[in-house]
């Protein structure tokens, strides 16, 4: 009786975490956003190895920014530079992902003076994280602790703050565009459930960026809503080449909205 009681209230967060998934597509769309007017501009000089004639991109967070599980070795990061670069900018182009990072990771990273400077240094910078923290290398197939969940959560989004926070001490400028959680897990028994956990960390993370200036959450939630298998590499985790370029599409999309906003 319990477990069904606990399945109908993640159906309903499910539900409610798909309607404002919609919901943020439309303003991305629109190119609006909660924090304002989140702009990709290029700025003057930071440092000395800024190199002002040159867009840098930096890319931070776990494996999904670090491209794993596409044969070409892209993800959506190169992709979306190989885009720009074809419009005729000049990229650099520092991605700093690394496979399996969590929340606590990445902002232990930042504390590196190297990525520091990095990041004091970008135009732009593409961020994943949380599926680690969420998912746990799988473990979250197991146990689905309610309890536990959250508690895991609590500590991603403190740490998802602090990063937030860090960032735009490093750097007030850059447009951080934050890529959102999926499912992968679409042939598990708990299917409907990790769906609906993972919606609710979606829709808590987009209130937090929307919190900070030049945040703009990007969901990549509906593409594996019904077509999961078919954008899912051969570990079943990550995208394949196909879920990357949709993640890049969105991305430029995003960003293509955004200038246009910022010339009118």
């Amino acid at each position: 009786m319990k477990r069904n009681k606990w399945i109908i209230i993640m159906t309903w967060i499910s539900v409610l975490a798909l309607l404002l998934c919609i919901a943020g597509l439309i303003a991305v769309a629109q190119g609006y956003t909660k924090s304002g007017n989140n702009t990709v501009e290029k700025t003057e000089t930071k440092t000395e190895t800024k190199q002002s004639d040159r867009f840098q991109v930096t890319g931070l967070g776990d494996s999904l920014t670090a491209g794993v599980g596409d044969t070409d070795g892209k993800g959506y990061v190169r992709r979306v530079v190989d885009t720009l670069e074809k419009k005729g900018t000049k990229v650099t182009l520092s991605n700093l992902a690394i496979s399996g990072a969590r929340s606590n990771q990445l902002l232990n990273q930042l504390g590196q003076k190297e990525i520091a400077q990095q990041v004091t240094n970008a135009d732009v910078i593409f961020m994943t994280i949380g599926g680690n923290d969420l998912f746990r290398g799988g473990a979250a197939l197991e146990d689905l602790n309610a309890s536990e969940i959250q508690k895991n959560e609590t500590v991603y989004l403190k740490n998802l703050e602090q990063t937030y926070a860090r960032i735009r001490a490093l750097n007030k400028d850059a447009v951080i565009y934050h890529l959102g959680l999926y499912n992968p897990f679409v042939d598990v028994k708990n299917r409907a459930e990790l769906a609906s956990i993972a919606a609710k960390w979606n829709m808590d993370t987009q209130n937090l960026a929307s919190k900070f200036s030049r945040v703009v959450y990007v969901p990549t939630y509906d593409y594996f809503i019904l077509n999961g298998k078919k954008y899912l590499s051969s570990d079943h985790f990550h995208p394949n080449g196909a879920g990357y370029q949709l993640f890049a599409d969105r991305v430029s999309s995003v960003m293509t909205t955004d200038e246009e906003s910022d010339a009118k």
